[in-house]
């Protein structure tokens, strides 16, 4: 199947690693140009020239999507030297803290709002424009199941990333008469750099066998009783990049192994 992403230019907020760096590989795989952000200068140049090794076309774009006049002049930076955003992929994450609500410091809960929320919305505002007045575009974010169906010791970042599913239906009605499709991928349980610190952090606390022992608690609540990987991610957001899906707008696709089989 001929996806239509020759030569489309796409921008991957949090690419500097993980799930962001797959997304942004996957792209490039299928012909479209990488603009590579990350507020991890390193991780960028990482990413960018992967990308390049791969034969792809790459630029680093090494910006805080937390500061609008900044998303604004590196979006005009990116349109400048690529000559347009065709597809704008919102992945950029912050989780800082694995515990009970109540335990959060109100301060990290800002942090994480800032970036997932707020970071979303921004990169909107910049990048959105230019796809109306081009009459194209694809802005795809990436969520969780956690914020569709609650997951406990992860209040604050489920409910940021809530925000972002609210958002990508409101903002689809919005704009979908201007011939752009605004779509979420939501993941269940998946294998990022995020997940394996939590991890980590999991074999400290309480030890590797009884760690071992409630991963695969984990799986069993998984239909296909895996956890899932970037490359699941990245083959959903390619998809809905695609001109495969022009007729999907306003929906979250959940990839999550059949945790919650939601209508």
């Amino acid at each position: 199947m001929d996806l239509k992403l020759e030569n489309r230019v796409a921008l991957v907020t949090g690419s500097g690693q993980g799930i962001g760096r797959t997304i942004a590989l996957a792209l490039a795989a299928e012909g479209a140009h990488v603009a590579v952000n990350d507020v991890n200068v390193k991780g960028v140049e990482e990413t960018a020239d992967l990308v390049r090794q791969s034969g792809g076309k790459a630029i680093a774009a090494p910006f805080d999507i937390t500061n609008l006049d900044a998303v604004k002049t590196m979006a005009n930076k990116i349109e400048g030297e690529l000559g347009r955003i065709d597809v704008l992929v919102n992945n950029a994450a912050l989780l800082i803290s694995h515990e009970m609500f109540l335990d959060t410091n109100p301060e990290d809960c800002d942090k994480e709002i800032k970036v997932i929320l707020f970071g979303t919305m921004n990169c909107a505002r910049a990048v959105l424009p230019g796809m109306i007045k081009r009459r194209f575009g694809k802005v795809i974010s990436i969520v969780t199941d956690a914020a569709r169906v609650g997951q406990e010791r992860q209040c604050n970042y489920s409910a940021a990333k809530g925000g972002v599913i609210s958002f990508t239906k409101s903002i689809a009605k919005e704009v979908g008469r201007h011939n752009i499709n605004v779509n979420a991928v939501s993941p269940g349980a998946t294998n990022s750099p995020m997940r394996m610190e939590m991890l980590r952090q999991l074999k400290e606390n309480i030890g590797e066998a009884k760690a071992a022992e409630r991963e695969e608690k984990v799986k069993r609540a998984y239909a296909l009783r895996r956890i899932g990987e970037p490359d699941d991610i990245a083959n959903a957001v390619v998809f809905l990049a695609s001109e495969a899906a022009r007729q999907i707008t306003g929906q979250i696709l959940s990839v999550n192994g059949g945790f919650a089989m939601l209508g």
